[in-house]
């Protein structure tokens, strides 16, 4: 049951996506030859208004194909009417950027969701230090907004940040009574804490108050958690260009429906928080400026735009398919990863 649960999840978020790329070029008079959720044979089809609506074998993602700018040779079609190419520029912009808005919206709204239910909220304000940390100059009643290059959206930020840079100094940024101060290395370490239930845990000698969970908090930390988790996902990048990302760190497909799986066993709100991140991961990702992703798309324009010209129809497409076939091979990669990972090697 799990495993349906995480394909339909799944399948939700490109569905999402692709019904912004689809909404959009209905709206910009553009003809759409196919919406299609997964790949492979059709187990599903219908076609309506001259679209073929189809539910694919593999769950793995979807498309909307639309009237383009040329045929399968990278010639440029010879009638226009209804073409993609046809648009002006900011309505192609529109459509190429309305995929990961809408899954940007998506997992905002699924944050807002999940957070509902709160009565108390946590937040970045200091409620206690202990001697030793306020021996570094970190006072009660700082806030933490940065932690090396890390901003601080949410509470969680500064747990990330510190379990990044553990074993090394660290760069904190505070705001104290609207006065921002910037402390260069400091040497936070992990100690040994008795907690008020009579256990020990290891931290930072760092406490955080919360705030009362309003209607208001509730929607600001939701649109900051939202920044948090852009922030995460280009830290991520950033991590896998300087090598510092194992293999076993990346996620595929059969590892996301695996998280999903999981999470909806144990809470559903865990679940869709987890969702939410995935979606707004998938919003940014796809506006990464490589051929083949929306992002590539977006290159392309902004060329076109400065040029004031579009780029050469052939040459294009060249560079699309190469690109996909890249990135076909990093999927195969990842899910390969996925696998193998999923059966202990």
């Amino acid at each position: 049951m799990s495993i349906l649960i995480a394909v339909l999840v799944f399948g939700l978020i490109v569905f999402l996506h692709e019904l912004g790329h689809f909404t959009a070029a209905k709206l910009s008079g553009v003809t759409v030859y196919r919406f299609s959720i997964g790949f492979g044979p059709a187990l599903i089809k219908k076609e309506i208004g001259g679209t073929l609506y189809a539910i694919r074998l593999l769950p793995l993602g979807g498309s909307v194909v639309m009237k383009g700018e040329y045929d399968e040779e990278g010639r440029e079609v010879e009638d226009r009417t209804g073409s993609f190419s046809a648009a002006s520029l900011p309505r192609r912009f529109a459509i190429c950027v309305a995929g990961p808005l809408m899954n940007f919206i998506t997992g905002l709204l699924l944050i807002v969701i999940t957070m509902w239910p709160a009565v108390r909220l946590p937040t970045n304000l200091i409620a206690q230090a202990e001697p030793e940390v306020q021996q570094l100059g970190i006072q009660e009643g700082d806030r933490i907004t940065a932690v090396n290059d890390f901003h601080i959206f949410v509470y969680g930020d500064i747990s990330s940040a510190l379990q990044l840079g553990v074993g090394q100094p660290f760069d904190i940024t505070l705001l104290r009574d609207g006065e921002k101060i910037q402390l260069k290395d400091l040497p936070l370490e992990l100690h040994t804490y008795d907690n008020q239930d009579g256990t020990q845990s290891r931290r930072y000698g760092l406490s955080f108050a919360t705030e009362e969970a309003t209607v208001g908090a509730k929607l600001r930390y939701s649109l900051r958690n939202s920044g948090s988790f852009v922030q995460s996902v280009i830290q991520g990048l950033k991590m896998m260009i300087q090598g510092r990302v194992e293999k076993n760190d990346m996620m595929g497909t059969v590892g996301i429906a695996n998280e999903i799986s999981a999470r909806a066993k144990t809470s559903a709100l865990d679940m869709w928080y987890f969702v939410s991140f995935l979606s707004i991961n998938l919003a940014v990702m796809n506006l990464l400026p490589i051929p083949g992703l929306d992002g590539g798309k977006i290159l392309f324009l902004l060329v076109e735009a400065i040029r004031r010209k579009p780029a050469p129809v052939k040459y294009e497409a060249i560079i699309q398919t190469v690109f996909l076939g890249l990135l076909f091979l990093l999927f195969i990669f990842v899910t390969f990863n996925d696998v193998m990972r999923l059966m202990g090697r």
